[in-house]
């Protein structure tokens, strides 16, 4: 299918020619119709063909009227009224249907497929244990069947234990009749994607786009079609958006210079307006069906579904990882997450270990479910987690996405009382346990310090706790950036450009309140003599000068500027707060100046390009009337002595 591929699962009718029909009835006791009726039923089996359910159903009920025991044409009907979404009348036929023939397998089938939709469960259960009784064989209906009757005992536990939530619909500004699905939000959450299709989920040529909607105060404005170049007149959706918002990975069908069916593309915000999707190419994409892109709040893991062989069956839930030669080769999640029926709608929370995703082979309500699992220290996952009852229902229940608190979910669904038509969005909050990390950012804007004009730079975000590093980089036009933050490590952040010093900022998240991101401006100095940087991730302990290990990424970033530009002669100048006498002061921010001195000369960089001093409490940059002021006091810098 397009954006979004989905196994629908209903029954499709036999079609039986007059012959057969004669034959099969007369073998089941019941007389053979009349030339007429059967005429009227072939050509209700026409029209159904076509699509016209409303000239099929005429005609069934006139062979019907002309042949009261036609079993065919009560099959044929109920099966249309089904189609027509007419489930009432698709009931009582299927049940005059029994009157007539006792065992007749489908019409047990259907309505214990009927009945489980509704989530009449004892109902459903009834009509799938009879259809068993008669139907000893191993083909698919059983399967489903069987399927299904686990279905019906794990939602009729979860039904009496709910998890207590309410979703509510987001609104007719976001829903309305045609089918929306597919959240996704920048990390500001400030801007709302969806995918939106038009016509039912059965419909062989719908029309798929993505939308977007801004949040003005509390309140979504009306969704607006994102148009060219990403939507076309083809299929667009099932997408994710970068942290910063620079970069939008998604899914395209039958689009020119796709590798498959269904292909990942990227584009990427250019001065305000989006550019020329770039298909992935392999190893991301293949002849084989790609799609539902989610990409990691660091931007070096794209989680994403396929069903390309080496996977468990039907759709799986893939990864690849980014690194200095592109995307790697795509590594299956593996059988805790993966089953032999689809996984789809990965998301992966801005924690970069939790996994939101849907289901049709793990234990669940119906027809496809969320889960959540959580990565563990070692790379592989724990079990996954239903999410319950009511977030899960007996229909289908997709690509739930979370903010960054962890505690606000967004997902869509076909079985919600309010639902403006097919699938609708909706939010919820959710509870402790089902939550994702609490994640935090940083918005910065990155100036040239004299004339204030924006830059476009790399933003380097790196944990302190040996974790992979974020790279980003600044918007070319306005200078902003965005990089997420976890909420329990420590972040180093350095912002880099040709011909200029280069920035560090310290990120101390777990002492720090997260409950408002950071905001930033950074003023970048052209590499001038006189001009000092202060190297905020140099650590020491109190009252010590050796070198703290988390100290290493600064040191390496002092290294290689120093490498460079050979021109460059600098000091390194250590500074204390005012606790302490002047004279213990002065000695302590020494040696600390020439801990930073004898790391560079170590590591490659001459002894005569560094002098270094110490200058204890008499040069402070803030009050030390706080313990915040002294901790801005307590200080490494470099200062461009020659260049």
């Amino acid at each position: 299918m397009n954006g979004i591929r989905q196994k629908l699962g209903a029954l499709t009718l036999l079609f039986f020619i007059a012959t057969g029909c004669g034959t099969a009835q007369q073998a089941n006791g019941q007389s053979m119709p009349s030339k007429k009726a059967m005429s009227l039923f072939n050509e209700g089996l026409k029209q159904q063909g076509y699509g016209e359910y409303d000239k099929a159903i005429e005609y069934f009920n006139q062979a019907i009227k002309k042949e009261p025991n036609y079993i065919d044409a009560y099959d044929a009907l109920a099966n249309t009224y089904q189609k027509r979404n007419k489930l009432d009348k698709a009931i009582t036929t299927y049940k005059k249907l029994l009157s007539l023939k006792q065992d007749h397998y489908f019409a047990l089938y259907e309505l214990g497929d009927i009945y489980f939709n509704r989530q009449e469960l004892d109902s459903s259960e009834h009509y799938y244990e009879e259809f068993l009784k008669i139907n000893r064989n191993s083909d698919r209906y059983v399967k489903a069947a069987k399927q299904r009757m686990m279905n019906i005992s794990f939602a009729k536990e979860a039904m009496r234990n709910p998890i207590d939530i309410t979703p509510v619909n987001m609104g007719s500004s976001i829903n309305t009749k045609e089918q929306e699905y597919s959240p996704a939000f920048s990390i500001d959450e400030q801007t709302l994607y969806i995918t939106r299709r038009n016509g039912n989920l059965s419909n062989s040529r719908p029309n798929e786009d993505i939308y977007f909607a801004t949040k003005q105060g509390a309140e979504w404005e009306k969704i607006k079609n994102l148009g060219p170049p990403i939507n076309t007149t083809e299929n667009e959706g099932a997408f994710s958006v970068s942290a910063d918002g620079h970069y939008i990975f998604f899914t395209a069908c039958s689009r020119r210079g796709g590798k498959g069916q269904c292909d990942i593309w990227l584009t990427i915000d250019r001065e305000g307006k989006w550019s020329e999707p770039l298909n992935l190419q392999e190893p991301i994409n293949t002849k084989h069906w790609e799609s539902q892109p989610s990409i990691a709040s660091n931007g070096r893991v794209l989680y994403f579904a396929s069903d390309r062989p080496g996977g468990y069956g039907g759709i799986d839930l893939w990864k690849s990882n980014f690194g200095d030669e592109g995307w790697s080769k795509p590594t299956n999640l593996g059988p805790t997450i993966n089953t032999s029926k689809d996984e789809q709608f990965p998301f992966i929370h801005s924690d970069n270990s939790t996994l939101y995703f849907s289901s049709e082979g793990h234990p669940g309500m119906g027809k496809s479910d969320l889960f959540v699992a959580s990565l563990k220290p070692d790379g592989s996952w724990k079990t996954p987690k239903n999410l319950g009852y009511p977030i899960n229902t007996t229909g289908y229940d997709w690509n739930m996405i979370v903010n960054r608190n962890g505690s606000t979910a967004y997902y869509s669904s076909d079985k919600m009382p309010d639902g403006k038509g097919g699938l609708d969005i909706y939010q919820f909050e959710l509870p402790q346990e089902l939550q994702a990390e609490k994640v935090s950012y940083v918005r910065g804007l990155v100036r040239d310090a004299k004339t204030k004009k924006p830059l476009q730079t790399s933003v380097i975000l790196t944990p302190l706790d040996n974790s992979p590093n974020t790279t980003s980089y600044t918007n070319s036009n306005t200078g902003l950036f965005i990089v997420s933050l976890k909420t329990d490590i420590r972040y180093a952040l350095t912002i880099d450009k040709d011909d200029y010093l280069f920035h560090s900022e310290y990120f101390d998240m777990p002492n720090v309140p997260v409950d408002e991101p950071f905001e930033i401006i950074i003023d970048l100095q052209k590499v001038e003599v006189g001009k000092s940087v202060v190297l905020n991730n140099i650590f020491f302990d109190t009252d010590k000068f050796e070198l703290k290990e988390e100290s290493k990424t600064e040191l390496e970033k002092l290294r290689v500027f120093l490498q460079d530009n050979q021109a460059i002669r600098i000091e390194i100048a250590g500074h204390t707060d005012d606790m302490g006498s002047s004279t213990y002061n002065l000695t302590l921010s020494e040696n600390r100046a020439k801990s930073v001195a004898n790391y560079l000369i170590q590591n490659g960089i001459a002894e005569d390009r560094l002098t270094y001093k110490g200058y204890g409490d008499i040069r402070p940059i803030a009050s030390n009337d706080s313990e915040e002021g002294k901790a801005t006091n307590r200080r490494t810098e470099f200062t461009i002595l020659t260049f």
